[in-house]
């Protein structure tokens, strides 16, 4: 995300009142989804109180205010691909590439803190994850972030795409003799790293399924169900993700030409970017068991006296 390359955005130039306003309303739509599900998931946190009661639950906390971070950042993303021009100043400029980047790896980073729990949990139920070691993953999650996010961001600059057309401004992530450089990297740290440490996960999980004994039936449901869970983050993280950098790479070998199939891919690419923080409350929290009859009750307020069973412990029953 924030990721305006100088060709595509001088491509999207040419037709600003269709394009900007098919992605206004689309980016419309998926963010108001995402601060529904989000805000969701934050009542749903705060009225059961679960922090105190499942680990899993503060790694979770931690993609959510990640994601919702990058919920708050789209709306200067909408206007300036409808006006097509930045609306603040430079030093405004800094921080909103750098925001960016920061929450889009606390949430990528979370992520992969959720996958080695889950999988630690399962592998080992008897002696989960303690409440210092879920912390320490938290605080090193944002402190990595931050660390990582500052230099890829520091050249952040508002330009005009051309002399001649001065009022049409953009925020780019970094100067033109540093562009690849720095794709690159966000390429490796916030993609394929990531992508190693949930599929080393899984497969740990998959072997342990293949070679464990045989487990009771509700076990072995739980156990599966978790598996799933840490395959679709997987899935989805490479399903959002992966196309907009298979797009860098074909504008870098000047594979890219202005045309309607191109502009589409890229217009699919960022939809999908900004898709993603709406997705994962919904994959990680709002479709978990342990939640569904909290959800009800929040969505259509019944249930309000029924008495639910106090969760003191991590199990694989917590997915």
């Amino acid at each position: 995300m924030g990721k305006k390359k100088r060709c595509l955005a001088s491509g999207n130039m040419a037709f600003p009142n269709t394009y900007g306003v098919i992605f206004a309303c689309v980016c419309g739509v998926i963010l108001g989804i995402g601060f529904c599900a989000n805000l969701l998931v934050f009542s749903l946190f705060a009225k059961k109180n679960t922090l105190r009661k499942n680990r899993l639950d503060i790694l979770l906390l931690s993609m959510t205010l990640a994601d919702f971070l990058t919920l708050l950042l789209i709306p200067f993303t909408l206007h300036s691909a409808v006006s097509h021009s930045w609306p603040l100043g430079d030093i405004s400029c800094k921080v909103y590439q750098f925001l960016l980047a920061f929450s889009l790896a606390a949430s990528t980073y979370s992520l992969c803190a959720v996958s080695m729990t889950r999988a630690m949990i399962i592998t080992n139920p008897y002696q989960p994850p303690t409440m210092d070691l879920v912390i320490l993953m938290f605080v090193l999650v944002w402190a990595l972030s931050f660390f990582i996010s500052l230099p890829l961001r520091m050249f952040a600059t508002k330009e005009s795409l051309n002399p001649s057309l001065a009022k049409f401004s953009f925020c780019l992530p970094t100067i033109h003799e540093h562009h690849y450089q720095v794709v690159l990297s966000q390429f490796v740290l916030y993609y394929f790293i990531p992508m190693l440490v949930i599929a080393f996960n899984y497969v740990r999980l998959a072997l342990f399924l293949h070679k464990s004994p045989v487990m009771s039936v509700s076990s072995a449901r739980n156990t599966r169900r978790a598996s799933v869970m840490v395959f679709l983050a997987a899935a989805t993280f490479s399903v959002c993700w992966l196309p907009g950098y298979v797009l860098e790479l074909c504008v870098y070998l000047g594979l890219y030409r202005h045309g309607q199939a191109w502009e589409m891919f890229y217009f699919i690419c960022t939809m999908l970017q900004y898709l993603h923080p709406s997705i994962n409350p919904v994959l990680y929290v709002l479709l978990s068991k342990r939640y569904r009859h909290r959800r009800a009750a929040w969505l259509f307020s019944c249930n309000r006296n029924r008495v639910q069973p106090q969760v003191t412990s991590v199990t694989t029953d917590s997915f």
